[in-house]
């Protein structure tokens, strides 16, 4: 037998054993799909104590999504779920700029004309040169954590290859674990959902290297600190563990589709310190759990969101990511009157946000043009007696 011969002959008999453990595999899968994979079970559940549950719907991926086609007044959902009604086709028109806003509700805003994002695009659209048109994305969905949003990332959005794109995740997060306690040794989304994040990139593989990556993950669990400084307390690198590994994920993905793409990290605009012992105890059932069970003041709780945003900042500077330093930019306001709660805004308060991120994309140079008085005269309504206006970065 020739030396080709049997070269043949064994890569017939590797394939043949490839095959025969893809379709083991596959078998293996279907049976642990039906069982564990379909989140719209307890999706359903938690949209049932929903408060806008009329705009969302139970899914098998993410949980619970937006509705497709949703339409009532001041709220518009188009057809691939953005908080929007103008429709972006997946193949960008020649000489546009698509900026994707990703996020929560503090992303998705308050209505159609009250957010962030929508904004930003009207500001483009005045303001900014450079391209013939411009396309601003709202992906942000109201109550998702980041495991939701990198998922969404990975099978929806990373395929509209956009120019620019605005991380403003976090919150979530921020409030589903106590950070004064230890470390998470899960993820909220698997809390909530239960199941294995791992098995919502698998969709397209091989079935044989996602049961791999099962064992692996079962094994190789992310760590948890031994000896943690504080009584119980981790490094906020490692409370924030899963929003980290999820952005890494998420600048993976769009990266992997469009290489050119300039994504921008914004730390997070909290009210805390700020705030009447009045208007705290308004707001006192809205905010994070841990917040009320820890007894913890204003001034304690906005210490843990600076660790947020400093974990933000070096999460950008390891990844080589633009950052937009939101909560520096809205230090010297007077964000009682710009929040109606701790992280959520009123209409100046987004238009302010929309400023900022026009800001750092001239200062990027992805566009110019000319910022006019505007964000001016909008800072000076809500600056602090001696606070020195300023844009994030500038």
């Amino acid at each position: 037998m020739t030396s080709t011969r049997k070269f043949l002959y064994a890569a017939v008999t590797v394939a043949a054993v490839g095959v025969m453990i893809e379709g083991a595999s596959r078998l293996v899968w279907w049976r642990l799909e039906r069982r564990s994979l379909d989140r719209s079970i307890p999706g359903r559940q938690i949209l049932k104590n929903d408060a806008i549950n009329f705009m969302k719907i139970a899914d098998s991926t993410y949980g619970y999504r937006l509705r497709n086609n949703f339409k009532m007044p001041g709220l518009t959902i188009n057809s691939e779920g953005f908080h929007q009604a103008d429709e972006i086709p997946v193949i960008k028109p020649e000489s546009t700029l698509r900026v994707l806003c990703l996020g929560e509700s503090t992303t998705f805003g308050t209505n159609d004309e009250s957010n962030y994002p929508a904004f930003l695009g009207r500001l483009l659209r005045q303001s900014a040169k450079g391209y013939r048109s411009y396309e601003v994305i709202n992906a942000g969905v109201p109550g998702w954590v980041s495991d939701q949003v990198a998922i969404r990332v990975h099978h929806q959005l990373a395929r509209f290859k956009p120019d620019v794109v605005v991380l403003y995740v976090g919150w979530n997060d921020f409030q589903g674990f106590d950070p004064t306690a230890a470390p998470p040794k899960v993820s909220a989304f698997e809390v909530m959902y239960g199941g294995n994040i791992w098995k919502q990139y698998a969709t397209g593989a091989l079935r044989s290297v996602a049961l791999l990556s099962a064992v692996y993950q079962h094994f190789h669990p992310p760590p948890v600190p031994v000896n943690a400084p504080n009584p119980g307390k981790g490094s906020p690198e490692m409370q924030y563990r899963f929003l980290l590994r999820n952005l890494s994920q998420i600048v993976q993905d769009l990266r992997t589709e469009n290489p050119a793409s300039r994504i921008f990290v914004c730390t997070l605009v909290g009210l805390w310190p700020q705030g009447s012992a009045e208007h705290w105890a308004q707001i006192s059932a809205t905010v994070p759990w841990w917040i009320t069970a820890d007894h913890l003041t204003p001034a304690i709780s906005a210490r843990y969101v600076a660790e947020l945003n400093g974990t933000l900042i070096a999460f950008g500077q390891t990844h080589n990511l633009d950052l937009i330093d939101m909560a520096s930019a809205f230090e010297d306001m007077d964000r009682q009157r710009l929040q109606f709660d701790w992280a959520h805004m009123y209409p100046d308060g987004y238009e302010l946000m929309a400023w900022n991120i026009l800001s750092a994309l001239y200062r990027a140079g992805i566009v110019h043009g000319d910022m006019g008085p505007r964000p001016e005269q909008l800072m000076s309504g809500y600056r602090l007696p001696a606070a020195a206006g300023k844009l994030a970065n500038r």
